[in-house]
């Protein structure tokens, strides 16, 4: 599922956990569901921190190469 939609999601149930209508056995539904987001969410992100730790080693691996354009032909 899509970062933001987890975030979205999330913010829902922080909602409906602050609403005082919210009864006991819905708000601990929720406060698990808001758990399990929370966990998705905490993947996503470290998934997502690995990729980019990956893309900026690929990049410190690249070498800056100069063509001398008068000279090559």
């Amino acid at each position: 599922m899509e970062f933001e939609k987890l975030l979205k999601e999330l913010q829902d149930i922080v909602d409906r956990l602050d609403d005082p209508k919210t009864g006991l056995d819905e708000g601990l539904a929720l406060f698990d569901r808001g758990i399990k987001v929370s966990k998705e969410c905490l993947k996503v992100l470290t998934e997502t921190r690995g990729k980019v730790e990956l893309l900026k080693k690929e990049l410190d691996g690249l070498t800056l190469t100069t063509f001398d354009v008068e000279n090559d032909q």
